[in-house]
């Protein structure tokens, strides 16, 4: 092994070690979410509302079910109850509370076109890198349940298996085949992009 080769597995090892504690945590409020009969941990049911009509406009029921059905809500319950440091927890809830005035009246009494309208534009805001102001931490609230919408869904069932391509035993290699050929016909997640 030389010096390179060495540096590498260091370098993983370090990472892996860093990132596997987070990665496990987040394995374990997924898998503690699927559980029947479990109650909110962290939020109020109030709350859990405006975060699953958000989390609905950015990963839509289609063909497939959406990050509702995915259990994403609660997910997120379980993020914030064991995950999520303090601090972290209390800059989400501010972004709440601001993405919840953001719209004139509380988000949950607008109308499905408004709500859409509401979390496009705070998402075009928030890529944009606003300043520091309530609409910009509106703006964040929206980002970070983009993200924990993706991290969710994407840790479900059907997340895994009926959106992204799954092979639990890979077969053979077959190289450059059209998409539609390919396993279900849709694409490995190799870029998110989300498009309301």
């Amino acid at each position: 092994m030389n010096r390179r080769e060495w540096l590498k597995c260091v370098s993983a090892l370090a990472v892996g070690t860093v990132a596997a504690p987070t990665l496990l945590a987040a394995f374990d409020a997924y898998a503690t979410a699927q559980t029947p009969g479990t109650s909110l941990q962290f939020f109020t049911q109030p709350q859990i509302s405006l975060i699953s009509a958000v989390v609905d406009i950015i990963i839509p029921r289609s063909d497939t079910p959406g990050a509702v059905e995915a259990g994403v809500p609660r997910f997120i319950d379980q993020m914030f109850a064991n995950v999520y440091a303090k601090a972290d927890q209390e800059r989400y809830m501010s972004a709440m509370a601001a993405f919840d005035k953001a719209g004139g009246k509380p988000f949950l009494q607008l109308s499905d076109a408004q709500r859409k309208a509401l979390v496009t534009k705070l998402h075009a805001e928030a890529l944009a890198d606003p300043k520091d102001t309530a609409t910009a931490l509106a703006a964040s609230f929206v980002l970070m349940n983009k993200k924990l919408a993706m991290t969710g869904f994407f840790l479900s069932q059907p997340g895994c298996t009926e959106v992204l391509q799954y092979s639990a035993v890979p077969g053979a290699y077959h190289a450059d085949i059209p998409l539609a050929q390919a396993g279900n016909g849709r694409a490995w997640a190799v870029e998110t992009v989300l498009m309301f």
